[in-house]
């Protein structure tokens, strides 16, 4: 009896292993081809864009790659929509070396290069989450390229970022065991709404492979245990603050000051909302930001008429 359960639960395992690397191989494929890689003065950086029009650029959060920001946009519907969204990896992530930028301000200079690369002289910006201190930097020193700032639950400030430690392809595999039971806990969060299934599975794919995304992971965590006083009053575009009051993993803090020191920002409160409210708020999250790209790209359009 117990040689034939031993067996059972050795057949079950392989089962599972080889379902797991057909699925994290799967995502690997989609990864590489779903990207491009563009060699600018600055570096190399990996890049996709998605939908036409006003030009934004999109940078993700820690972890993640292009694809954590490729995945919200399809699964809000806008990637079709009316803006043009460019979403790189940033340096350390994906297929984008390390080397390309460690600092927030070196990959605001990245970012710069890819717009210049891409023939877009402005943009509005959008740092999501851990993507907030490159969003800053590119608005404090590329200012004649930022139309808009947008800072949704990202971070401005000192902010101390854990590490699982885990060998990464252990890490790949306890993320594809739990992976339905995340996925139904977020969508516990708005059970009418059968679109958070697929944000969700979208932000959870988006940690996988873990190695591909250590060396990035690795330099956030170095980086934002030491960003130094932003120099928050050279910002001088429109900025919009969206945050969760209940956020843990970036507290709301981290809102309040940069609404403190960023004249005529506008801060927008989420009422109970987790860092979660990327996924769960997003049809007000999209008709926030969308309002304000189009405010801010037709006045920057008509600033170009008018100087051209």
């Amino acid at each position: 009896m117990i040689l034939v359960l031993f067996t059972i639960a050795a057949l079950a395992t392989t089962i599972t292993a080889c379902r797991f690397l057909v699925w994290r191989r799967a995502l690997e494929r989609t990864l590489d081809s779903n990207a491009a890689l563009v060699t600018t003065p600055a570096g190399i950086v990996e890049y996709t864009e998605v939908g036409f029009g006003r030009p934004v650029l999109m940078l993700h959060g820690t972890p993640g790659g292009y694809d954590q920001v490729l995945g919200h946009l399809r699964a809000a519907g806008v990637a079709g929509g009316a803006a043009r969204y460019i979403v790189p990896s940033r340096p350390g992530y994906l297929r984008t070396p390390l080397d390309a930028g460690r600092s927030p301000e070196q990959q605001a200079q990245l970012f710069s290069a890819l717009l210049t690369q891409l023939g877009v002289d402005r943009a509005v910006v959008i740092g999501i989450s851990g993507g907030g201190p490159s969003a800053l930097a590119f608005a404090t020193h590329y200012s004649e390229r930022c139309s808009g700032l947008i800072l949704l639950a990202a971070a401005t400030k000192s902010i101390g970022i854990d590490g699982s430690g885990l060998p990464a392809t252990l890490a790949d595999f306890l993320i594809y065991l739990f992976r339905k039971l995340a996925i139904a806990r977020m969508q516990a969060k708005s059970p009418g709404d059968p679109v958070i299934s697929r944000f969700a599975a979208g932000v959870i794919d988006s940690l996988v492979p873990t190695g591909r995304r250590a060396v990035g992971h690795a330099n956030d965590r170095e980086q934002f245990a030491h960003i130094q006083e932003l120099a928050f009053g050279a910002i001088g575009c429109p900025t919009l603050i969206l945050h969760g009051t209940n956020d843990t993993d970036v507290p709301i803090a981290h809102a309040e000051y940069a609404h403190s020191r960023i004249a005529g920002s506008e801060f927008v409160k989420f009422e109970g909302a987790d860092h979660s409210m990327i996924t769960t708020e997003y049809k007000e999250l999209y008709r926030i930001m969308q309002k304000f790209i189009d405010v801010q790209s037709a006045i920057a359009s008509a600033e170009v008429s008018q100087h051209g």
